[in-house]
């Protein structure tokens, strides 16, 4: 990511098992500055630290600050507030590249987006993400997404992404959402199977497949 914020929001959405964790573990491997939003505590084995309070997040961060990977496993039930608060953290820490254009981002990763930044209401529940949504590559903090069902995420998020990921969806309902998302025509989100997937950015369509 470079000082001129190139910071891009990234949606990624699949069935259960599609690969979208997968897309983004290997998306992120070069990232040396970034904070998972963990609810489900699936990232430990990438991170160099995993914490459950905001508090040591920001310990974390100071203790490393040009090279931190952080798992943050919110509080169960908490998720909207919990992923507020982080987001203020984060765009309070990254004041300096908003002032000055220099310096280094930071990316944050948000798992399962719908427990934390819901379709009905996420913005005023999580006003901290819905910031991070609208103006957060101006302090260059990248942002990846991911939820089962690209419906079940606030539109905050979703209108604002630079980029989508569609995988393997679950039904009709989800097909119609995957193919809007990404502007695709009628079926041909239907055929991918586990571990493929559509990349949409600035209007073009890739089709791609995760190797392990």
């Amino acid at each position: 990511m470079s000082a001129k914020s190139n910071a891009g929001r990234i949606g990624v959405w699949g069935a259960s098992g599609s690969g979208k964790s997968s897309y983004v573990k290997k998306a992120i491997k070069g990232r040396s500055r970034m904070v998972v939003f963990d609810p489900l505590a699936e990232y430990g084995p990438l991170c160099n630290v995993t914490v459950h309070k905001l508090d040591d997040v920001r310990k974390a961060m100071l203790n490393n600050w040009a090279g931190f990977r952080i798992a943050y496993v919110p509080p169960a039930g908490r998720e909207p507030l919990a992923l507020s608060g982080l987001s203020k953290l984060l765009m309070k820490a990254q004041e300096p590249f908003k002032e000055s254009g220099k310096g280094q981002g930071v990316t944050l990763i948000v798992e399962e987006m719908n427990l934390s930044f819901p379709v009905h209401g996420g913005a005023e529940k999580a006003p901290g993400f819905a910031e991070v949504c609208s103006r957060g590559r101006h302090y260059g903090i990248e942002v990846y997404g991911l939820s089962q069902r690209i419906a079940e995420v606030s539109t905050r998020f979703r209108g604002n992404c630079t980029e989508t990921v569609v995988l393997r969806q679950q039904g009709p309902r989800d097909l119609k959402a995957a193919e809007d998302a990404i502007g695709a025509g009628r079926g041909v989100v239907a055929g991918l199977v586990n571990l493929e997937y559509l990349h949409e950015r600035a209007g073009k369509i890739t089709k791609g497949q995760i190797k392990h």
